[in-house]
């Protein structure tokens, strides 16, 4: 039967919490600038791909960020967009976009190993505390 006075002392729990804090602030800071490098590459694929006469629609794909990673948008000043992505006066119907939504869809895998790369380099650049 175990010995009633026996004590038992788990050490780094502190050091644990101390150093996860510093890799999610890591995280929350350096994030941002990831998903906004993989928001530029699909804008910039997006403004290859949409059709040109004027270059309107074109000048007008933009990536934003938001909340919680990175937006691209097109078609703000551009009444005839929401042809060309949707369908309608000669652009082939889709539910779901010619240009826009699909490329931006493509991008899903990229903006994941943004985000694991950010986390993988947070991790191994903190210095975790040492318990004592």
């Amino acid at each position: 039967m175990p010995d009633a006075d026996v004590e038992v002392k788990v050490l780094g729990v502190d050091e644990l919490v101390a150093g996860s804090k510093n890799v999610e602030r890591t995280i929350e800071r350096d994030a941002p600038d990831a998903f906004a490098r993989v928001g530029q590459d699909v804008a910039r694929a997006v403004q290859q791909q949409v059709p040109r006469l004027t270059g309107r629609l074109a000048s007008s794909v933009r990536a934003d960020p938001t909340q919680d990673g990175v937006g691209v948008v097109m078609g703000d000043g551009v009444p005839y967009a929401v042809f060309v992505e949707y369908g309608g006066r000669g652009f082939p119907h889709s539910s779901t976009g010619n240009f826009l939504y699909p490329t931006a869809m493509q991008a899903g895998p990229e903006l994941e190993q943004a985000g694991l790369r950010v986390a993988n380099d947070a991790i191994e650049r903190t210095a975790w505390p040492n318990p004592m």
